[in-house]
């Protein structure tokens, strides 16, 4: 029904993105095969296919370029970047090989205790393999063209639920962790689970992030709050056709209507302030 819907809009969505051209900034987690239908995992095949429809049909840039282009006001076409959540080792294993193949830059936000092995991100628990990227490997990572390496905090915490210390702590020092690994810096960052208020939005800023992204869907134009840009979620479930309609914002309307029902679902699980986790020195 989702796709039928999409497919009327299509025509009106690429109008308008026609006339008020915008970067789209795709997300990605992991490029992994044999797991099964994951939401937050894509196929080598199906990644594969993907970054070629994007070689051949779109306009895809670096985040930095994008955001360059923005901040000019001078979007004479459509633009594309490509990003990456939580720093999963398939990253390097999987998706880098194919994003050289086709030329596509990427940018891949790294939770930094995941880097340092002493955390994996909980959606998977008690992991039998190691499934993020060590310090060695982000480094391999941020010496390819076309890699920037950015901050996803150092714990991939629900910010809203911590105090304002310990959420400054989250936001800065992760980056200063990269910066310290990779010498060289981590001007964007990443809101976990792509939730944010006026509390986290200014810490980031004040962290010194040229800026940030989260998961609200939709195009960004010119204007929009370097600190808030939107971005459209993909899965293994899009093929080339349904890349088309996400490209054009034919799946905008309905991806903000389940953005705000899912945003409520996960405000309240997490209604209840979790003890803070001691600040490390």
């Amino acid at each position: 029904m989702r796709r039928l819907l999409a497919t009327a809009m299509w025509p009106y969505a690429k109008l308008a993105g026609a006339l008020r051209p915008g970067l789209r900034i795709l997300m990605y987690h992991r490029v992994a095969d044999g797991q099964g239908y994951d939401q937050l995992t894509v196929s080598s095949a199906r990644f594969e296919r993907q970054m070629r429809h994007l070689a051949a049909h779109a306009h895809v840039v670096s985040l930095a370029d994008g955001l360059a282009a923005l901040r000019a006001g001078r979007l004479r076409r459509p633009l594309v970047a490509v990003t990456f959540d939580d720093g999963y080792l398939d990253n390097l294993t999987h998706a880098a090989p194919i994003l050289a193949r086709h030329g596509i830059p990427a940018t891949i936000f790294v939770t930094t205790r995941f880097c340092d092995q002493t955390l994996s991100h909980p959606r998977y628990g008690q992991a039998t393999q190691r499934l993020h990227l060590n310090w060695d490997e982000v480094a391999q990572l941020a010496a390819m063209p076309g890699i920037t390496i950015g901050s996803h905090t150092v714990s991939h915490p629900y910010l809203p639920t911590l105090d304002e210390a310990q959420a400054r702590h989250e936001i800065a020092e992760s980056r200063r962790q990269i910066e310290v690994h990779l010498g060289k810096p981590a001007d964007y960052f990443c809101y976990p689970s792509g939730d944010l208020g006026a509390r986290e939005r200014r810490l980031v800023q004040q962290a010194g992030y040229a800026a940030a992204v989260s998961v609200a869907p939709g195009a960004n134009h010119a204007g929009v709050d370097v600190l808030q840009l939107k971005r459209t979620e993909m899965t293994d479930r899009d093929d080339a056709f349904d890349l088309a309609l996400k490209l054009a914002g034919a799946f905008d309307p309905m991806h903000r209507l389940l953005h705000a029902r899912r945003q409520r679902r996960f405000a309240q699980r997490h209604a209840k302030p979790s003890s803070p986790m001691p600040i490390e020195p």
